[in-house]
């Protein structure tokens, strides 16, 4: 079942980050999930500035000496979230309502929501790059029996394991369902004829989804499928990963007794 690839028609349902050899790529799946997990919280109950420009800097590390042919695809990933996030800046700039005000116009500045936004954007940028260094370098499936092992509910293993698995698929349906609209002249624009489309489109793709979903489930019913799925590989840990958690979890515990003599 946990196979490292699937192949859905002639493409592999896999990350780019996940294709390597580097040590990241090889530690047990296990460990990366409990690593990232306790950096992802830690930096998320964090306050200190300077306990999360440490963290940083110790992903950094591992991005450049471990994924430095990825740097490419961490960046456009990194850069994709901070679209959504910019606007949480903004919003937090305007509508903070503390602190020395600088007009632009009509619009109040918030100089103190500006660097409260300015630090969620840090912090969140810090998590993300966890869950790329920590998660992304390995492939779904590995990541899903981690989880199996983790004692991680299986209904929810399944949900993740099951929505990874048909992403590509319902990829696939929307992009010919579009390109049947456009072979019979629909082409986007800015009016009602082209948000009924869109409609049309969603509402289709809905109902496929659900179809296909009941059709694959009683195949696997028919294959003996009784909620479970077995597992035929298993985890085994390794000198690497015993090194590589310590090195975390002590690193953790220095940067959080650096930050509090070290306020910033």
């Amino acid at each position: 079942m946990w196979e490292h690839t699937l192949v859905v028609g002639t493409e592999k349902v896999e990350t780019k980050l996940s294709d390597g050899n580097s040590l990241l790529h090889t530690l047990d799946a296990r460990v990366k999930v409990a690593v990232c997990t306790l950096f992802a919280f830690t930096c998320a109950l964090s306050s200190s500035l300077s306990f999360l420009t440490l963290t940083g800097v110790f992903l950094l590390f591992f991005t450049i000496v471990y994924l430095k042919n990825k740097l490419k695809d961490i960046a456009y990933s990194l850069l994709f979230a901070d679209s959504f996030l910019f606007f949480i800046v903004l919003t937090t700039a305007i509508t903070y309502n503390k602190g020395e005000i600088i007009k632009l116009g009509f619009i109040p500045i918030y100089i103190e929501g500006v660097k409260y936004g300015a630090f969620l954007f840090f912090k969140s940028n810090i998590i993300l790059l966890t869950v790329i260094v920590f998660m992304s370098t390995s492939t779904i499936f590995e990541i899903a029996h981690a989880l199996h092992h983790l004692k991680v509910p299986s209904k929810l293993v399944q949900m993740l394991f099951f929505t990874f698995r048909y992403l590509e698929v319902i990829k696939g349906e929307y992009n010919r369902l579009l390109k049947a609209a456009t072979a019979r002249g629909f082409k986007p624009k800015t009016d009602l004829r082209t948000y009924k489309t869109y409609a049309y489109i969603v509402a289709n793709l809905l109902i496929r989804s659900y179809i296909r979903a009941d059709r694959i489930y009683k195949a696997m019913l028919c294959r003996g499928f009784k909620g479970e799925f077995p597992v035929y590989k298993h985890f085994k840990l390794k000198k690497e990963d015993i090194r590589f958690a310590t090195i975390s979890f002590t690193f953790l515990v220095a940067a959080f007794l650096w930050s509090l003599v070290w306020k910033f």
